[in-house]
C-alpha cells in the first residue's frame, strides 16, 4: 500500500538524479565517509519512524481531535503521546542527523537531515517542534556562549535531556521587535537579572525535558533604544550550578498557553521572566549583539519553517491522493457524454477536475520540496567550500542561500497552503469534517505563513535587503544558476517549449528587479506593494527552473 504521509520515491529522486548527491556532496569534504548506501539507510530509517512512531500521535483517532497540550496549576503538559516520542526521538540519534561528531552527531549532509525532517514534519508538525526548536537553540549555545556552563549545556541538550526555545516576540513587540522592553541588569557576579514577558514561545514550557534553555532578546539598562541595543541571554528555567546540577527554579513561569487554530500538540507559552526578581541569565555573545546573534537562529527556523510548508503539503496530497482513488461518485466522463443509465459510478480521480487538483497538488508539492532542498544543498557546498578554503565557492553558495531564505520560508508555505486547500476540495464534503486529516493539516499550514516573520516580512527582505546584496552578485549568480538546465532543456524537443517559457519567466524577474531598483531611489512604496507578488513570482520561475531540472533527470 503507498504511504499517505511519505513520498519516498519523489524525496530519493530529488536528492540522487536531480542534485546528485553521490557526486556533488558524498565523499568530499565533510561527507569523505558517507556514500549514497549510507544516506538510503538513514532516509529509510527515517520512513519507518515517522510513518510508525510519529504518524499515530497526530490525531486523536477516536474523536478525531488534534492531542493537545495542557496549562494547569502554572504547569504545562505536553500530550501524554508525545513523551515516549521524544525519547524515541532523541534516543535515535534524530536531534543531530547533520551535526558534528564532537556534539554526537552523524555529520550527514545537511539535505539528508532536510530529507528526514520533510517525513518527521509530514506527520506531526506540532511534536517537532519541540526537539526543533531545541536543536536551534542548541547551535546558538555552540556557536556563542563563551562560559563554563557551555558544555553541560550542549551535551544535555544535543542528548534531549533538556530542551531549547527562542525568545523574541512581547506583547508590544513583534515584528518590531527593536520597541521590546524585557531589561537585563547586570550583577556584581556577571550575571545579569531578567524581568519581562515574552509571549507566542513556541515549545516555551513543558514536561518532555528536565529542563528548558531559553535564549532571551533583553536590553541592559542603558542600552540605546532599537534592535542596536538588543542584547540576548541564556536564561533557564532551572538554575545550573558549577558542576552541571539542576538547582532551584530560576524564577521563569508560565502565565498561559494560547488557545490555537492549529498546531495543539505544541504549548505556545506566554513565559513571564523576574516576576519574583530572582530571574538569572548570562550573557550571550558581547553586549548589543542580540539580533545579530538571533538572526542566526532565526533564519535557520526560517528554513525549517519552509520544509514544515512541503511537508503539511506532501502528507495532504497523498491523503487526497489516496481519497481519490477509494472515492466511488458519478459515472466516467464517456458515460455522461453518453448518457449511459447503466454505466458504473467510478472513483472520483476519474473526474477530470478531480485530476486536475491532485496534478496541481503533486506538481507544487514537487516543486517547493527541490526550492527548499536547494538551500540545504547550498549549505553544504558552502561547507565544503569552507574546508577547501575556496572563499570564492564559499561566498557564492552563501549569497545563494542569502538569496533563497526568504523565498523557501514564504512561497513554500504560501503554495503548501495552497495543496492543503486543494486536498480539502478533493474530498468534498467530508474534507471539512474532523473525520479526516486534511482539515487539521490545512489548520496547522496557517502558522508557517505567520511566524519566524510572516510572508510579508519575507517578501520585504527579499526586494530590500537581498536583491541589493553585494551591489546584486547573490541576486545574479542565482539567476546564474539556472542557465545550464533551462539550454539542456532547449536541445530536447519534448521540453523546449517548456523551457523557453521558463527563460522568459527568469528574464522577467531580472527585468523587474532592475526597474525596482531604481524606484526604490525615488519612490520606494511603489515596489514595496509589489514586494509580495514578485517574491512569489521569482519563486515561481525557480520551480519552473526546477521543474525544468527535474524533466532533464527524468527523461
Amino acid at each position: 500500500m503507498a504511504s499517505l504521509w511519505v513520498d519516498e520515491r519523489d524525496i530519493k529522486f530529488q536528492l540522487h538524479e536531480v542534485f546528485n548527491i553521490g557526486e556533488t556532496l558524498l565523499g568530499k569534504g565533510r561527507y569523505t565517509d558517507h556514500d549514497v548506501d549510507m544516506c538510503n539507510m538513514v532516509l529509510d530509517q527515517a520512513q519507518k519512524f515517522a510513518e510508525v512512531e510519529i504518524a499515530p500521535t497526530y490525531p486523536d483517532e477516536v474523536h478525531r481531535k488534534p492531542v493537545e497540550a495542557v496549562f494547569k496549576d502554572g504547569k504545562v503538559f505536553a500530550p501524554e503521546a508525545y513523551h515516549r516520542l521524544y525519547k524515541l526521538y532523541c534516543e535515535g540519534g534524530w536531534l543531530t542527523t547533520s551535526d558534528s561528531p564532537e556534539v554526537g552527531g552523524q555529520a550527514f549532509p545537511f539535505i539528508i537531515g532536510a530529507a528526514c525532517a520533510n517525513m518527521f514534519l509530514a506527520t506531526n508538525q506540532a511534536f517537532l517542534m519541540y526537539p526543533g526548536l531545541t536543536h536551534g537553540a542548541a547551535r546558538l549555545v555552540e556557536d556563542h556562549f563563551q562560559h563554563p556552563l557551555r558544555d553541560v549545556i550542549l551535551e544535555k541538550m544535543y542528548t534531549g535531556v533538556w530542551a531549547g526555545t527562542m525568545c523574541l516576540t512581547e506583547p508590544g513587540a513583534g515584528s518590531d521587535v527593536g520597541i521590546l522592553k524585557t531589561s537585563a541588569k547586570k550583577n556584581a557576579d556577571g550575571t545579569y537579572s531578567i524581568t519581562g514577558t515574552k509571549c507566542f514561545i513556541s515549545a516555551g514550557d513543558h514536561d518532555l525535558a528536565e529542563n528548558i534553555i531559553h535564549p532571551v532578546l533583553a536590553r541592559i539598562e542603558g542600552d540605546p533604544a532599537g534592535t542596536k541595543g538588543i542584547s540576548i541571554f541564556i536564561v533557564p528555567k532551572i538554575r545550573i550550578n558549577e558542576k552541571g546540577e539542576l538547582g532551584e527554579p530560576n524564577d521563569v513561569q508560565c502565565g498561559n498557553i494560547e488557545s490555537k487554530m492549529g498546531i495543539h500538540g505544541n504549548a505556545t507559552c506566554t513565559l513571564n521572566f523576574g516576576t519574583d526578581g530572582k530571574c538569572i541569565g548570562y550573557l550571550m555573545g558581547e553586549e548589543r549583539d542580540g539580533m545579530k546573534i538571533m538572526f542566526q537562529m532565526m533564519n535557520e527556523e526560517r528554513q525549517g519553517v519552509g520544509m514544515m510548508g512541503v511537508s503539511l503539503a506532501m502528507a495532504a496530497y497523498l491523503h487526497a491522493l489516496d481519497y481519490a482513488k477509494q472515492r466511488i461518485q458519478g459515472t466516467n466522463i464517456i458515460a455522461m457524454a453518453m448518457k449511459d443509465p447503466n454505466a458504473k459510478a467510478v472513483p472520483i480521480i476519474q473526474h477530470p477536475d478531480v485530476r486536475r487538483m491532485l496534478i496541481r497538488q503533486k506538481s507544487i508539492t514537487e516543486g517547493i520540496r527541490a526550492l527548499a532542498f536547494l538551500c540545504y544543498y547550498a549549505m553544504d557546498r558552502e561547507f565544503n567550500a569552507g574546508l577547501e578554503q575556496n572563499e570564492q565557492d564559499k561566498e557564492y553558495w552563501h549569497g545563494i542561500i542569502e538569496m533563497l531564505t526568504p523565498m523557501v520560508k514564504s512561497y513554500c508555505t504560501e503554495r503548501g497552503m495552497e495543496v492543503c486547500s486543494d486536498a480539502v476540495q478533493t474530498y468534498g464534503g467530508y474534507g471539512y469534517c474532523r473525520e479526516y486529516p486534511v482539515e487539521q493539516m490545512m489548520r496547522d499550514q496557517k502558522i508557517n505563513l505567520i511566524y519566524e516573520g510572516t510572508n510579508g516580512i519575507q517578501a520585504m527582505d527579499l526586494l530590500g535587503r537581498k536583491l541589493g546584496m553585494k551591489k546584486g552578485l547573490y541576486f545574479m549568480n542565482l539567476l546564474g544558476l539556472t542557465q545550464a538546465a533551462v539550454a539542456e532543456a532547449k536541445g530536447n524537443d519534448s521540453l523546449k517549449a517548456e523551457a523557453a517559457i521558463v527563460e522568459g519567466a527568469l528574464n522577467a524577474c531580472a527585468e523587474t528587479a532592475m526597474a525596482f531598483a531604481k524606484m526604490m531611489k525615488t519612490t520606494p512604496f511603489v515596489p514595496l506593494i509589489g514586494a509580495a507578488d514578485f517574491l512569489n513570482c521569482l519563486s515561481d520561475a525557480l520551480v519552473g527552473w526546477l521543474h525544468i531540472w527535474m524533466a532533464n533527470a527524468a527523461v
